[in-house]
């Protein structure tokens, strides 16, 4: 029972990975952009229009090499501008421009909206509980992974 359970598992998030990866990746296409760095869009955009890398790599939890990718690549589209006010590179604030705030304005109701699609015919506790074990798994896998490091 439970390997099977583990292969269901292991199926099913595999499903909803790819299922999630094609949705956004057509709503990026809109834009140009790939998925990371339409989330680094997006995390300017929720907090205030301005961060820095140092806090992008907080906020997103990936890497400072994936965060300079990504704002390179919002710098060539021209959705961030990066303040150049004398302090380190990965404590200048980027800043979004007036596309890019259009953009992630845009990019964040679509993810509300995919969100609400998929969410129902969940109540609000069911979601809870579903999210609760969704960490509590993702923690135990991080734990078990350390194991076979």
């Amino acid at each position: 029972m439970e390997r099977e359970r583990f292969e269901i598992l292991s199926a099913t998030m595999l499903h909803l990975v790819r299922a999630v990866q094609e949705i956004k990746a057509q709503k990026m296409a809109a834009y140009g952009l790939k998925g990371r760095s339409a989330a680094v869009l997006c995390r300017i955009f929720e907090h205030g229009g301005a961060l820095s890398a140092t806090d992008l790599v907080r906020v997103c939890e990936v890497d400072k090499a994936q965060i300079s990718r990504c704002l390179a690549e919002l710098g060539a589209c021209g959705f961030v501008e990066r303040e150049d006010d004398g302090v380190r590179r990965y404590k200048q604030k980027y800043r979004l421009s007036a596309a890019g705030t259009h953009a992630a304005a845009d990019i964040s109701r679509a993810f509300a909206d995919i969100e609400r699609s998929v969410s129902k015919n969940l109540t609000a506790a069911e979601l809870e509980v579903f999210f609760r074990t969704l960490y509590t798994l993702c923690d135990n896998f991080d734990e078990l992974l350390l194991k076979y490091r």
